[in-house]
């Protein structure tokens, strides 16, 4: 049994479709991402499941129970939000037990249940400072430790991350999976960052345009997209045109070439593919060497252990990217001729 189902959610704005009969099920203790660009419908949907926006149709239901119509303070949701909304003139401690104090606790099981959670996120030593008092990577932590200390029923957090820096960002990721894991609250996580949801998530749905695009653990998200919008918006990816030449040895035309490719074994000759290449599984060779396609490197981008080659295909404009260890990369200088390469099982195909 599902612990958390959307059941054909649909939202309008006037003549605006937001959502169209958009169906999920989490387990209990999961952690699910919502991961899509801006506008894809998201945000909305994290909302409906808190009850700050009503569906025009469908339902959420929490453990059996359809609480599509309950008010937000009904549901027993915490939420992290992208701002951190504590109360200024607060403590970090008095902020973590607001929401004990509304619900009518007595002031010891407060005090005690807010250094509970203010000890799980790594902020017991700072419970007397102000938020002014606090970086932004803290205050965040004090944001979930209020969201914790209710002991919601379901966790939800709409981009927390995205107003930090790049390190404190990566840092307070890991901590946020790391307390979910601890604390076992199933939990909904609304990012637009591939990598966020890619390295903390048990699955992930990938949104466009009000519908999901594809629903599934991270790796299979990544390595099997099963569609062209998800293979673009997940990873980087070289997108060359093709064409299945032979579907029971595997070959497609690329570029002119006939090129190995395991996937389109089974796939009518003549089928118009998308041919996909991610930079991690492109090989790049001397330009005398046997190679499924030649070109030019025209690029190239240094990422400390890694270094990025962007390489021209001969015969056109597209481009192909591989990723290799920079101790590699810095014996290829821009404009030397490669041969490019990949195992046979590496390229994805779908029909274009």
């Amino acid at each position: 049994m599902s612990y958390l189902q959307l059941d054909a959610v649909a939202k309008h704005y006037g003549s605006r479709t937001v959502l169209r009969d958009v169906s999920i099920d989490l387990k209990a203790g999961e952690f699910v991402s919502l991961l899509g660009p801006s506008g894809c419908g998201k945000t909305t949907l994290l909302r409906i499941v808190a009850g700050f926006d009503q569906p025009d149709s469908g339902r959420v239901v929490l453990e059996g129970r359809d609480i599509s119509g309950l008010a937000p303070a009904k549901r027993q949701m915490g939420m992290v939000f992208q701002a951190y909304s504590l109360f200024p003139n607060m403590t970090a401690q008095e902020n973590v037990q607001f929401g004990l104090r509304v619900r009518r606790q007595d002031a010891a099981a407060q005090q005690k249940r807010a250094r509970e959670v203010l000890e799980l996120v790594g902020l017991a030593e700072h419970a007397q400072k102000y938020p002014h008092q606090l970086s932004g990577g803290q205050q965040q932590r004090v944001a979930l430790a209020r969201a914790l200390a209710i002991s919601p029923a379901l966790l939800l957090l709409d981009e927390p991350l995205s107003a930090l820096d790049a390190k404190v960002r990566v840092q307070l990721r890991d901590e946020i999976r790391r307390i979910q894991q601890e604390t076992g609250v199933t939990t909904l996580f609304v990012t637009h960052d591939q990598e966020e949801a890619l390295s903390i998530s048990d699955r992930v749905v990938v949104m466009h345009d009000g519908v999901l695009a594809q629903v599934g653990e991270p790796a299979a998200i990544y390595g099997e997209p099963a569609n062209i919008f998800v293979a673009r918006f997940v990873g980087a990816v070289a997108e060359l045109p093709g064409v299945v030449a032979d579907g029971s040895g595997g070959m497609v035309t690329v570029l002119g070439r006939q090129v190995a490719a395991s996937r389109a074994r089974g796939m009518a000759a003549g089928t118009r593919v998308y041919f996909l290449l991610r930079p991690e599984t492109v090989r790049l060779g001397p330009p005398d060497a046997a190679g499924m396609l030649h070109g030019t490197v025209i690029a190239r981008t240094f990422f400390g252990a890694l270094t990025s080659l962007k390489v021209e295909i001969t015969g056109g404009t597209d481009c192909v990217t591989a990723a290799m260890a920079s101790g590699d990369a810095a014996n290829i200088a821009i404009g030397s001729t490669v041969s490019v390469n990949w195992d046979p099982d590496s390229p994805r195909l779908l029909v274009a």
